[in-house]
């Protein structure tokens, strides 16, 4: 079965002025994929141990988005085409420090990430390619992070736990 992603809902910022946008009912993902960035934060040595987290911030930046044709063999042209993503979610965590004073402070983490977009959820086949001629092709669309989930949890007083789900998708450019 293909899951094609709509109704969800994110907050945030895209470095460039271009707001974190998920789709909707309204206007459905088309083109995307989701990806999971999980494993350990550690506190660095600089800043004090934590006692418990007061919140948690992030901020998305796209570093690059680039179309690959897919050539099969004994072929010169493409059978389809990828969409490369990458970028950057940085985090923010505040946190009340496990020290006689309790003051607050702040860590940040950059996490990269990167997903290959090629999956078209009008299409009910087991094509994983975007067809040549589609009206996106070849940089008449935009791309689009949303953060579909984010639960950051406290292991010990320096280490925390990351679970963020990703989705990246494009949308052809409005006229």
């Amino acid at each position: 079965m293909i899951f094609c992603p709509s109704g969800t809902t994110g907050t945030g910022s895209l470095n460039g002025g271009v707001t974190e946008f998920c789709p909707s009912p309204e206007n459905p993902a088309r083109y995307f994929t989701q990806i999971i960035v999980n494993g350990n934060l550690v506190i660095p040595p600089q800043k004090p141990p934590k006692s418990h987290i007061v919140k948690v911030t992030h901020q998305v930046a796209l570093r690059d988005v680039e179309v690959l044709p897919v050539i099969l063999p004994g072929s010169t042209t493409p059978a389809g085409f990828k969409i490369v993503v990458s970028g950057t979610l940085t985090l923010y965590i505040q946190y009340v420090a496990d020290v006689p004073d309790q003051k607050v402070h702040v860590v940040h983490y950059e996490l990269p990430f990167n997903g290959l977009i090629m999956r078209d959820c009008a299409l009910n086949t087991s094509v994983f390619l975007i067809p040549p001629g589609d009206p996106i092709l070849p940089d008449n669309f935009v791309a689009h992070v949303c953060v579909e989930k984010l639960r950051i949890t406290q292991i010990d007083s320096r280490t925390l736990s990351k679970e963020i789900v990703l989705m990246l998708w494009v949308e052809q450019k409005q006229p």
